[in-house]
């Protein structure tokens, strides 16, 4: 097979192949990539009013979750022809909104997306649809997510990421700002090892835990939550957290439904 596509015929078919696949991601209109973008998260992402085409083209990227949408930024890409040869549709993308911006390289496939060189940034509310047990939090601050490989689909996930959420704040609980955390997700295949840190704040959150393909509807933290003694508005926070307990330091078992 190796030396079947060292032959010049096999060259001249495989250039053949890539120039006709260029040539109906130009026919394409811009909707067609709205439909990959949902089939290919697995309908966790949108693109609304879609322009363009195909190739070169602009939307409103969206997060979907049980029936609302939520508008992000305004999405530019253009496609990566040489990746064509490889068998992938993959494209530049860059965005902006006032409070939100990303840039990132994605592809396309059959069994999920991969995400290269991501940088992406937006208000800690995006979350509420990301995991529907903050929706009565009410989520403020900023998270950014950044990833050199990622890929993502139904069943597996391999990669690294880091998601931060910075100025943590619970408004619909009534608590003060809380802190900076970093969540660091190592996808291994059928699962992801996830730990998470606290980087600033009195309330120190310091958690493992994974994501099943099995399971892919949930993710699992077990951890220990701790304050100073002085902090008795913290202490009353937590039990509105799923940490209950005595003491200054109380250890913590979350199952948090994702999607």
């Amino acid at each position: 097979m190796i030396g079947f596509l060292r032959r010049p015929a096999a060259k001249l078919v495989l250039l053949g192949a890539a120039a006709y696949s260029a040539f109906l991601v130009v026919s394409l209109p811009a909707a067609w990539v709205g439909f990959a973008l949902e089939r290919s998260s697995g309908g966790k992402l949108a693109l609304g009013e879609p322009g363009g085409t195909a190739w070169s083209g602009h939307g409103a990227l969206a997060l979907l979750s049980s029936g609302s949408y939520r508008r992000l930024v305004e999405l530019q890409w253009r496609l990566r022809p040489r990746e064509l040869f490889r068998g992938r549709v993959s494209y530049t993308l860059s965005g902006s909104a006032p409070d939100a911006l990303i840039d990132a390289k994605l592809s396309l496939g059959l069994r999920g997306v991969t995400l290269d060189e991501v940088d992406a940034s937006a208000p800690a509310g995006a979350l509420e649809h990301a995991i529907p047990a903050l929706l009565l939090a009410k989520p403020a601050g900023r998270i950014r997510v950044q990833a050199n490989h990622l890929e993502a689909g139904r069943e597996a996930v391999r990669g690294a990421a880091t998601l931060e959420w910075t100025e943590v704040g619970l408004p619909g609980l009534h608590t003060p700002r809380l802190g900076d955390y970093r969540l660091q997700i190592n996808g291994k295949g059928d699962r992801a090892d996830l730990r998470l840190v606290t980087l600033r704040g009195d309330l120190r959150l310091n958690a493992q835990g994974e994501w099943r393909a099995a399971q892919p509807g949930s993710v699992q933290l077990r951890g220990v939550a701790q304050f100073p003694p002085d902090r008795k508005d913290l202490e009353a926070l937590l039990p509105l957290l799923g940490v209950r307990g005595s003491g200054t330091s109380r250890p913590f078992l979350w199952t948090l439904p994702i999607g």
